[in-house]
């Protein structure tokens, strides 16, 4: 709103301007092209006629009488030099008596850019014979009165009024932009399904052009997320289902397998898991894609978050160490619960994966700069650094990752190289950011960083 106000309100200032001194200049002008200054030459006839008259009459005490009372006069003003060159006033302008005492010959000259606009001289005969020289000074309209003052004044009321006329305007041109970026800012939150107000799709210029390409584009998002979802619900049915049939299927064959069977059938069981639990990441990143629905966002202490996630990573890893020490006060966010302990699992549990035998995990939670972040610090090989900003993308492990003996696929540890990716979608979603980096003192660093409720 103040962005198009003032641009308005300066647009009609600076054309204000520019057509108040285009019409200065003109009008200035128009006096010496047009007939208006031969207008304004005319009456001289009748003033060298009257001087002539009071100078034969009265002599020249009536006539400096006569030339006394254009003091009265704001735009025209006489004066009368004897045969001796000399003035019966006592202050006369130097641009008059440079025009009197030029050799041009009785011709009027127009300056419509000075104070005096057009000076008139005629010699006017007294009874004795002697010739005076009577000039004529036309002032200009603009010197006649106070002009900065008239300038300021008329430069305020400019303001003024255009201050009025540019709130009114920029008033009526922004909102509809503004009813328009509320309705986009819903669109962000992942509210397809909200309608613009129809005098705004109904407006006949391109702010209605604009809103009924946007009222069109958001119901095809919202079929295609709509889509989307059905799709994921429906693959998720048909890959679980086979999964759950192949689970019976193998319990109703360990009750006829023998020894030597055993192992393979404890393989298969193991294959079946990580499938389940591949098919459910990946169901999951979907979601996170597709689903922008903030009705299941709350407020989150993600202390006590942590703590939770820890002790259960203790109970799930017990010969895992992990050095976990809650912050002094509470760290709160506005995030989907169910999210942001996928996202922490997934740090915590890949850092006690690739951690060397014997060493540590450390866990933090901190405020910093309007975010609380988490970070979570193995003591592992780390990773290389070309490779740091690929291992937020699905399916991209460290080389030294891609090997898992049956041991460590048997305690959790899936290795799919989604745990990472999950964690940064999980983020985005939340307005936050994953920042992976090497530890100087060695092992891979996450941190989740994630907006504290309420900062601005």
């Amino acid at each position: 709103m103040r962005g198009v106000f003032v641009r308005i309100y300066l647009a009609f200032l600076l054309t204000s301007l520019v057509a108040a001194a285009v019409t200065l200049v003109l009008a200035a002008y128009y006096r010496h092209w047009s007939n208006d200054s031969v207008n304004l030459i005319a009456p001289t006839g009748g003033y060298i006629s009257a001087a002539e008259l009071i100078l034969q009459r009265g002599g020249e005490p009536l006539l400096l009488e006569w030339l006394l009372t254009f003091e009265r006069h704001p735009s025209v003003n006489a004066y009368v030099f004897d045969d001796r060159g000399l003035s019966l006033l006592p202050q006369v302008p130097n641009s008059v008596v440079e025009y009197a005492y030029s050799s041009q010959n009785y011709q009027a000259l127009v300056d419509p850019l000075g104070r005096t606009e057009i000076l008139v001289k005629a010699p006017i005969v007294a009874h004795n014979g002697r010739i005076y020289l009577l000039v004529v000074e036309f002032i200009h309209p603009l010197a006649v009165f106070n002009f900065p003052e008239y300038l300021a004044w008329g430069f305020v009321a400019a303001i003024l009024l255009f201050a009025i006329l540019g709130g009114l305007l920029s008033r009526y041109l922004t909102r509809p932009l503004i009813d328009l970026q509320r309705y986009v800012q819903a669109l962000g939150r992942g509210n397809f399904h909200l309608t613009l107000p129809s005098k705004l799709i109904r407006r006949g210029d391109e702010v209605g052009a604009l809103s009924r390409e946007f009222d069109a584009m958001a119901t095809r998002l919202a079929r295609v997320l709509d889509d989307q979802k059905q799709l994921i619900r429906d693959v998720s049915h048909e890959l679980r289902s086979p999964l759950a049939r192949s689970a019976v299927a193998l319990e109703l064959a360990r009750l006829d397998a023998c020894e030597e069977q055993e192992d393979a059938l404890n393989r298969i069981e193991q294959e079946n898991q990580r499938l389940n639990e591949l098919i459910g990441d990946l169901l999951g990143m979907a979601r996170l894609e597709v689903d922008q629905n903030l009705d299941h966002w709350q407020r989150l202490d993600m202390s006590d978050l942590v703590d939770e996630i820890v002790s259960d990573a203790r109970f799930e890893h017990p010969d895992g160490q992990l050095a976990w020490q809650p912050p002094p006060m509470a760290l709160t966010v506005e995030a989907d619960p169910a999210l942001i302990r996928a996202a922490a699992e997934n740090l915590i549990r890949n850092a006690l994966l690739h951690t060397h035998e014997g060493t540590a995990v450390t866990v933090t939670v901190e405020a910093i700069d309007q975010q609380v972040r988490i970070c979570v610090r193995d003591r592992g090989p780390g990773v290389p650094e070309s490779i740091l900003p690929d291992l937020v993308r699905p399916f991209v492990r460290n080389e030294d990752a891609r090997e898992r003996s049956t041991e460590q696929l048997g305690r959790g540890h899936r290795g799919f190289g989604l745990g990472l990716a999950i964690a940064h979608r999980v983020a985005l979603h939340h307005g936050g950011e994953l920042v992976l980096s090497n530890h100087p003192d060695g092992g891979l660093q996450a941190c989740l960083m994630l907006p504290l409720a309420g900062a601005g």
